[in-house]
């Protein structure tokens, strides 16, 4: 594999994410036109929840799925999958289970308000959610990125299709969000399917590789949990010191700077089995340390374009509409701080290599604990004072220090000579527009300044014969 094969995969990668969250970005201005902050703030607690939850489902079998779908062949690869999802699809309905049996007694607590029946929704949502996660991550793993992408898509798009149904048609409010949920990932369940058809055979799994796969997976469920809790803890935080009013605020704001995962996201995927095949061989030292100037280059560019204009965008008129409610306008103020945020999160992830060469991967719950124990340490202490916005920054700063925290880690033992300049250079710029520029004519002059002078000032020789092979 080359560098231009990672730009190419990450590209497909990228193109679907956006596609896919471009439409689930759509679904904000139904949201914030037919529903309060507080019924939002309802909805995001659900979504929350899920999250949260995916999270002890796998407790980190997805992970190993991707680890042994990449690296092994034959009949080992059969029966590690094998048994990856059989295990998989039982201790998730056993899972659900629990969560029906206790929904009376956990519903106020995980949404706000007391409706054990959408607990049992919810319930059927992460199931079937997690199961056919796990069909199409066989795709990743096998280098289909078009059809995994179409899968992923095909979700977001049916969920649009049901939410136009429920919640503008039929006006059923919180529940119709539900309900398209439930339905929408019913369907791709079914439809994904025969990809698992020819690649799980109960009689491939054995009690060795089950312990096997075990042992390397569940360190990840820790690790899982830590990220979740940096990703989603501010909600439940925020509703306990404030209300769902901010948290409806606050995940507005989240959901409108989404483009920056989407970019960190769309790379990791085309990341992940990149460097797991290249660390297998030589010299890939330079290699990493061109695509870290590359990488961060560019999402530094996403950053700036979507923090200068986003009073435009979500003032963007739709016939007598506006693209997002009025209601919600505030949140376009927590916008570039997440941004920020998700920035840090590419310099934790472009570092995750080192992590598996010197085959530290115990380390990973600690990085994330250390995220998770500062965003909401950090939460709780900027809430009260500064209120949606304190979130917001206690969410960079968690990223920053976990970032860091990797860093420190690897400083000794990972021998990649970064090129500073390139990876600062974005930084500085990020945090000199939060106070500069807010004309039209100016935003654009430096957007082009921007791309202009990182080529030519950050960059070094090699990172520049890159750019020119890639353009090719």
């Amino acid at each position: 594999m080359s560098i231009k094969d990672l730009g190419k995969d990450s590209l497909i990668y990228g193109t679907g994410h956006v596609l896919a969250r471009l439409i689930t970005f759509f679904l904000l201005p139904i949201y914030t036109h037919v529903f309060t902050p507080d019924e939002y703030g309802i909805v995001s607690l659900a979504y929350a929840f899920i999250g949260f939850t995916l999270m002890l489902y796998r407790y980190g079998m997805d992970t190993a799925l991707m680890k042994y779908s990449v690296q092994l062949t034959g009949n080992k690869k059969t029966k590690h999958i094998s048994s990856i999802y059989i295990l998989q699809f039982l201790s998730s309905i056993i899972f659900s289970a629990i969560l029906y049996i206790f929904r009376a007694h956990i519903a106020k607590s995980v949404i706000g308000i007391d409706r054990p029946d959408w607990i049992v929704l919810i319930a059927g949502i992460i199931l079937l959610d997690n199961l056919w996660n796990h069909h199409v991550l066989l795709l990743r793993a096998e280098k289909k990125p078009v059809t995994y992408i179409l899968f992923n898509l095909g979700n977001v798009i049916i969920t649009m299709i049901f939410n136009i149904i429920f919640v503008v048609r039929l006006n059923l409010g919180i529940e119709g969000v539900l309900y398209s949920n439930i339905l929408a990932s019913f369907i791709i369940f079914i439809l994904s399917l025969p990809i698992i058809y020819n690649r799980v055979y109960i009689s491939k799994i054995k009690y060795k590789t089950t312990m096997k796969i075990l042992k390397f997976g569940l360190p990840f469920l820790p690790a899982g949990i830590f990220t979740m809790a940096m990703e989603l803890s501010n909600r439940y935080i925020l509703d306990w010191l404030t209300g769902t009013y901010s948290v409806g605020l606050f995940s507005a704001g989240y959901k409108l700077g989404i483009l920056g995962l989407i970019v960190v996201m769309g790379f990791n995927m085309g990341w992940t089995p990149y460097f797991l095949k290249r660390i297998k061989d030589k010299n890939y030292e330079s290699e990493f340390s061109q695509i870290t100037s590359l990488f961060l280059g560019f999402l530094g560019l996403v950053v700036i374009i979507v923090s200068l204009w986003i009073s435009e965008i979500i003032e963007f008129k739709i016939g007598s509409n506006y693209l997002i409610g009025e209601g919600f306008w505030s949140a376009k103020d927590i916008v570039p701080v997440i941004l920020l945020g998700y920035f840090f999160f590419g310099t934790y992830v472009i570092q995750l290599p080192g992590v598996y060469i010197n085959k530290i991967t115990n380390w990973i719950p600690v990085f994330r604990a250390i995220g998770a124990v500062t965003t909401i340490t950090l939460n709780i202490l900027f809430i009260p004072i500064y209120g949606v916005l304190g979130s917001a920054w206690a969410t960079v700063l968690g990223f920053l220090f976990m970032s860091l925290s990797v860093f420190i880690k690897l400083i000794k033992i990972y021998k990649i000579r970064y090129n500073w300049i390139a990876i600062l250079y974005p930084v500085l710029i990020i945090i000199f527009i939060s106070h500069f520029f807010y004309l039209f004519s100016y935003r654009v002059i430096f957007i082009l300044f921007y791309s202009i002078s990182w080529y030519y000032i950050a960059l070094n020789k090699k990172e520049k014969d890159v750019i020119k092979g890639l353009v090719k």
